[in-house]
């Protein structure tokens, strides 16, 4: 399997992933702070959301930029179906 090398993509993914970090730092804060469930809640499925949309970014640019014999709109068909999954 091939590594990501690609500089632009790899500072994109780290952006993101550290605002999720803060998203957890900020959760935890709620917690700490004895904040209602249903905050605590809504604020864990939006991060949970973050977390998927990474994975499905990270993916995508994997196929992009690693099979060769598939096509755009193949691409999108199985991003598709992989949401539909999770």
């Amino acid at each position: 399997m091939k590594n990501m090398t690609n500089t632009g993509d790899k500072n994109y993914f780290i952006k993101r992933l550290n605002i999720i970090g803060g998203q957890i730092r900020g959760l935890a804060g709620m917690i700490d702070e004895e904040r209602s469930y249903e905050e605590i809640l809504i604020q864990l499925g939006a991060l949970t959301n973050s977390l998927k949309g990474v994975g499905v970014s990270i993916l995508e640019n994997y196929m992009k930029n690693n099979l060769d014999k598939v096509d755009q709109k193949q691409i999108e068909e199985i991003i598709n179906l992989y949401n539909k999954l999770v």
